[in-house]
Order: C-alpha cells, then sequence, then structure tokens
C-alpha cells in the first residue's frame, strides 16, 4: 500500500490503558482527504459516553490502539470524537477523525523514542538519481528479432552512502521488486530508489520524520516539483523476526497520514535544476550543508525554493513573488551591501546580487534593467501611479523580467545550499539547455 491508495482496517480497538474494553470497529484512510475511525460502540458505557458527548466532553484520545483483522498491531495519534446522538438506537456509533496511523506496533504516545530507521519512497527521486540497474536487451538473428533480456545485478553502485554527521547516516538504496512467479501471463517489474536515514540512537518517529522531510525539501529543489511521500516506513531494534541460524529480520511499521501533496511522478527531468550525476561529487558536502541547517533556515529556503519554480499561468504576482525573494535573500544574507543613502534600497541590493553571480554566463549574457524592475515593483506592489517617465513592465516583458530574475534567485539558493563557483555554473548550464 502507498499513501495515494485507499486503505480499510478492520478490527477491534481499545485504549492502552483498558485492554480488556475492546470495541469493533473500521479505520477508513482517504488520501489527502480524512482518515476516520468508526467504532460499533464506545470506549465507554452507552449512556455515560451520550451525556459525555451531549456536553461536549470526551471528545479527544491522544492514543487509541488496535488489532487489524490481519493480526496487525495499530496505534492511532491525535483522535478526535465528532457525530450526532442517536437515543433510540440501543448502542452508539463512535467515529474519530485520525492525524497519524502506524501499522504494525503498539506506541505508548508521541514521544516514544524506539525507532532507529526511517525508509522513504518519494517521486522523482529515481529520476533524479537517474540510475536504473534492470537492464533489457534484444538479441538479433538474422537480421530479425531473436526475443529479448531483462537481467538485474547488485552492485556497490546502486548504494548512495553519507554520513550526515556523528549521529545520522544517509542513505540512497536501489530497490527492485521482482514478478511474482514466470508463469504469469504479465509480468510487472518495479525499479525504484528510497532514502534511508539511519540513526545511532533512538529516536521519535516525530523527529525521524522532521529529518525525512528535510531530504524531501533538497529534492524539492532540485526537481523543482512540490513533492510528498509515497511510502513510510519505521524501523525499531525491537521489532523483528528471528530465522533459525539467528539471523535478525526488521519488521517494518507504515505510517499513514494525510499530506495533502503531490505523490505521483508525471514529468521528465527535463524541468529538474539539477540531477544526481551533475553533483555526484559535491553531493555528500552539499546534503551535509542542507541537514545541518537550523529551524530558522529552513522556512527561509522554503519561501526561496517555492519562487522559483514554474507555474503553468503567470501573472504579476509571480513577478512579485521573485523580487520579494531576492529582496528578503539580500536583507537576511548579505546585511553589509554598501549603500549611498542613509537606507539600503532595491535597486542596490539587485544590483548586488547580480553582480556576485556574474561569473555565470546565462546571467552575464542575460539583458536586464533593473530601473524597470524596480519601476514595476513598485507598481504592482503599492498601486502607485505611473509616472510620465517611468517604463513599467507587463505581459511578455514583465514574464521576460521574471525570469531574468529567476535566474538569480536560483544562484542565490544554490550558493546558500553549498554549491561551489564550478558547480553553479555547470548547473546554470543544463538549466539553460532544458528550459
Amino acid at each position: 500500500m502507498i499513501m495515494v491508495d485507499k486503505i480499510e482496517i478492520k478490527g477491534y480497538w481499545f485504549l492502552p490503558h483498558e485492554p480488556d474494553n475492546r470495541v469493533a470497529g473500521t479505520l477508513y484512510f482517504f488520501p489527502n482527504k480524512k482518515m476516520v475511525l468508526e467504532l460499533i460502540g464506545s470506549f465507554h458505557d452507552p449512556h455515560a459516553y451520550m451525556a459525555a458527548l451531549a456536553n461536549g466532553n470526551n471528545k479527544c484520545k491522544e492514543v487509541i490502539w488496535g488489532e487489524s483483522s490481519d493480526a496487525k498491531r495499530i496505534t492511532l495519534l491525535n483522535c478526535n470524537a465528532y457525530g450526532s446522538l442517536n437515543f433510540s438506537c440501543s448502542f452508539p456509533m463512535q467515529k474519530f477523525n485520525v492525524q497519524y496511523c502506524f501499522q504494525g506496533i503498539h506506541l505508548r504516545n508521541w514521544a516514544d523514542e524506539i525507532f532507529n530507521k526511517i525508509t522513504v519512497k518519494m517521486p522523482y527521486l529515481t529520476k533524479w538519481v537517474n540510475h536504473y540497474c534492470v537492464h533489457y536487451s534484444i538479441p538479433f538473428k538474422n537480421d530479425r528479432m531473436n526475443g529479448f533480456k531483462l537481467n538485474f545485478d547488485l552492485d556497490n553502485r546502486n548504494k548512495i552512502l553519507v554520513q550526515l554527521n556523528d549521529s545520522l547516516d544517509l542513505e540512497l538504496e536501489y530497490s527492485c521488486s521482482p514478478p511474482g512467479t514466470p508463469h504469469e501471463e504479465q509480468l510487472i517489474i518495479e525499479q525504484s530508489y528510497l532514502v534511508n536515514i539511519i540513526s545511532k540512537s533512538t529516536q521519535s518517529f516525530g523527529a525521524l520524520l522532521t529529518q525525512a522531510s528535510k531530504f524531501k525539501s533538497f529534492l524539492t529543489l532540485a526537481t523543482l516539483n512540490t513533492i510528498g511521500y509515497q511510502i513510510i516506513e519505521f524501523y525499531s531494534l525491537d521489532e523483528f523476526q528471528e530465522l533459525k541460524n539467528g539471523e535478525k529480520i526488521f519488521n517494518p511499521i507504515n505510517l499513514y497520514f494525510n499530506q495533502f501533496a503531490n505523490v505521483q511522478s508525471n514529468t521528465s527531468t527535463k524541468g529538474f535544476l539539477f540531477t544526481h550525476n551533475l553533483i555526484e561529487n559535491s553531493f555528500p558536502n552539499v546534503i551535509r550543508k542542507w541537514f545541518s541547517f537550523d529551524i530558522q533556515m529552513a522556512p527561509i529556503l522554503k519561501h526561496l525554493i517555492e519562487s522559483i519554480k514554474e507555474k503553468d499561468i503567470f501573472d504579476a504576482g509571480d513577478f512579485l513573488i521573485v523580487v520579494q525573494a531576492l529582496e528578503g535573500y539580500a536583507t537576511r544574507f548579505r546585511p553589509n551591501i554598501p549603500k549611498k543613502g542613509k537606507r539600503i534600497i532595491l535597486i542596490e541590493q539587485l544590483e548586488y546580487l547580480r553582480n556576485e553571480f556574474i561569473y555565470v554566463p546565462l546571467i552575464k549574457n542575460t539583458s536586464l534593467d533593473l530601473t524597470i524592475v524596480v519601476n514595476s515593483r513598485h507598481y504592482y506592489s503599492h498601486f502607485f501611479n505611473k509616472k510620465p517617465n517611468a517604463h513599467v513592465a507587463d505581459g511578455i516583458e514583465l514574464f521576460k523580467l521574471t525570469q531574468s530574475l529567476k535566474l538569480i534567485l536560483i544562484c542565490c539558493v544554490l550558493n546558500e545550499t553549498g554549491f561551489d563557483q564550478n558547480s553553479i555554473i555547470s548547473i546554470m548550464k543544463a538549466y539553460r539547455d532544458r528550459v
């Protein structure tokens, strides 16, 4: 199951401190809509429950445990009761909106520090790594096709390993699922890359999920696409099956929640900012720096990334977003820009940033009138009247102006991420060839 699939889990549900008081019900997961637990009954005496619900009490359960019909342990977190009362019925129907569902474990609370690994699958990652291990060949005989061959060999090139810091390791791991049997009429082979983040100490699910989200934001920058999780699996040293030879097989613990993001890969690498092969040598240093950004830096980078994404429809608002992102970047990261007056003004900031990245041929060879940029920004942002001698861009001119400014903004983001000059030049050259 992936997080784009509708899920239905039937079983018995109970509160952790009352394991013998079990209520039958079904959990429904509607991707990007809602997750609902429907109980046939309630966790308490029916009359007491109805009275509590009528008085507005008994609304929230932090943790609900379950046992599914296929004997899996379930944990539901942040469960809020809702529904209506039917006093003519001999039993109540209790419903909960659920935020998180774990399949395969019983957690005591949000802060349980029992996980040492998280594995996630995301759209675009396999295309971004751009390394496929299933080989397809067609032998010819007498100038005619003589069947075809599929083969897969696992080697060291299939893993990309980076030690992020003293406590965390990052691993991009190739995965290939073979068909169940050669006797099937339709053989389906899926190959993809997964992200593993391994902790040397046990952590809560939230702490590991935060680390996974850092790589997700990096992939958002690299692909210039909004990305969601397709699969999230946690691993615990306490959850395993032991073989006769003593080998331990650790059981995956699946997490489901509504994320309201794209979980399908529906584009080629043409729109990507860069791929792994383009930054292969610098990737370890870059990803280490990305993971080292603190919580104050993260929203700034997120805003900058959102500003450089391509959009299907262009309007003046897109121009303003890019200009404001550049102004915010200059204010936050270049506070010592020389100023001619008492305070720094926009044209001085834009000129400084353009000159900083003038070594990039794409920026050096792009014509950009910063006076028009400032006039247009003041007009569209503050609704000033057009001055007789002030040139304000609109239409296709405003679009081209925005694209030129976006080149500078991309360089700002790459520079802050840790790319050196040669890498930025290579990335911008490849970006120019794609767009």
